[in-house]
């Protein structure tokens, strides 16, 4: 009777790993769903089934049925959903002026790679809320071997030696710092033959390596990291082929498609009209499910605050709205907590903002208007544009 439970149970392991597993995928447990362990604290990839570290710095495993520092979606160093499953991993990229280690994630593909074939190489990455730094050089090497380092330390591959050409970092030199949602390192990789084993980090040094400093995202307590702190899930190695194309660039140029920003404009002295219209005039625009305070916005921000403080004796709310696509977006993602409450997360963000140049809390309110009251109808980029916004709304 044991023996029949033991092989049912396998049964279900198996038919569990395959579920939302590209069948042509050769990464073993690609979204770190198969545990073989207890998940207790940080620097646990090693209980991730297929997967292992190969530095003495193990990388970090974290999964919804945790709280605290291994958490899904809150953790040590932010928030965010899992791409895939369950569960992610997670890699220090970089660190400003090398002070803490670099991590990395490794694992052994199902079968060698073929001399002369492409591959097409995808996985997810987002970067954490709490990290100070955003970079360029994310990437995944192919090696006939395993790549290992007994120490703390970072795999920086010379470019004397070779490796970086069996090294993918994605198309063009982009910057990977969405910290709300995931993006896709994606590339394709002319395998020499003979590639068994796959390792995911950053394998540059730090002069080759771009790094972005970022401002620290309102309304997430503690400290910034000093470092390019990324989770990583959905990681795919796939055969190119006529009836399995890869869709790299197919998929940055439709992001770039969907991506405006409206811009208003008035002409005329401002100051003639009431302070309802002046501040309906200071309406905060902002990019696809995006929240975040731009720099672009301070110019604006500034005069709202001008108007706040020349006018002490009025309240506002601000209300955040999305459009009709972010709203449509959740019905994919129905657990993705930062989509359901986009417009709340881009009226607290302004809010804060205010605060925290010198306007009371006392006077400011917040509320999620959703998408139910767009500002332009239709589902053009421009009408879609108009609609992702933050209003003033004079209370009293």
């Amino acid at each position: 009777m044991k023996t029949l439970i033991k092989i049912f149970s396998l049964q279900l392991l198996f038919a569990f790993n395959a579920i939302g597993q590209n069948q042509n995928n050769l990464v073993l447990n690609p979204s770190f769903e198969a545990i073989d362990g207890k998940l207790k604290k940080l620097t646990q990839i090693n209980i991730a089934k297929d997967w292992n570290s190969p530095t003495a710095l193990r990388a970090d495993l974290f999964s919804k049925s945790k709280e605290g520092a291994i958490g899904v979606p809150k953790n040590q160093f932010g928030k965010e959903h899992a791409k895939d499953g369950d569960n992610y991993a997670g890699i220090v990229a970089y660190s400003y002026n090398n002070n803490k280690p670099r991590t990395y994630l490794q694992a052994q593909l199902m079968k060698p790679l073929t001399s002369g074939l492409e591959y097409c190489i995808k996985f997810s990455v987002s970067l954490s809320d709490l990290s100070k730094y955003a970079i360029d050089k994310l990437g995944i090497h192919f090696g006939a071997d395993q790549v290992t380092l007994e120490r703390k330390g970072d795999i920086i591959f010379s470019k004397s030696s070779g490796e970086l050409s069996h090294v993918i970092t994605g198309m063009g030199n982009k910057i990977y710092s969405e910290r709300y949602n995931w993006e896709t390192v994606c590339g394709i990789y002319l395998s020499d033959g003979k590639e068994k084993f796959i390792t995911i980090g950053n394998f540059f040094n730090g002069k080759d390596t771009k790094a972005e400093k970022l401002k620290k995202l309102e309304g997430f307590p503690g400290l910034q990291f000093p470092e390019a702190y990324y989770y990583i899930d959905n990681i795919e190695v796939v055969l190119v082929d006529d009836e399995t194309p890869c869709d790299c660039a197919n998929a940055d140029d439709k992001k770039q498609k969907e991506s405006i920003v409206y811009q208003s404009s008035f002409v005329g002295d401002v100051t003639q009209l009431s302070l309802a219209e002046q501040l309906k005039r200071y309406t905060i625009y902002f990019d696809v499910e995006k929240p975040l305070i731009e720099d672009s916005f301070d110019e604006t921000l500034k005069k709202v605050i001008s108007i706040l403080k020349e006018n002490s004796n009025i309240n506002i709310q601000i209300n955040g709205h999305t459009d009709k696509q972010e709203k449509e977006a959740i019905k994919s993602d129905p657990e993705n907590e930062k989509l359901i409450n986009l417009g709340n997360y881009r009226a607290i963000a302004i809010r804060d903002f205010l605060i925290k140049n010198g306007i009371s809390s006392n006077r400011l309110s917040a509320l999620d208007a959703g998408a139910e009251s767009p500002a332009s109808p239709g589902l053009s980029r421009l009408s879609l544009a108009k609609n992702r916004r933050v209003e003033f709304i004079i209370t009293k």
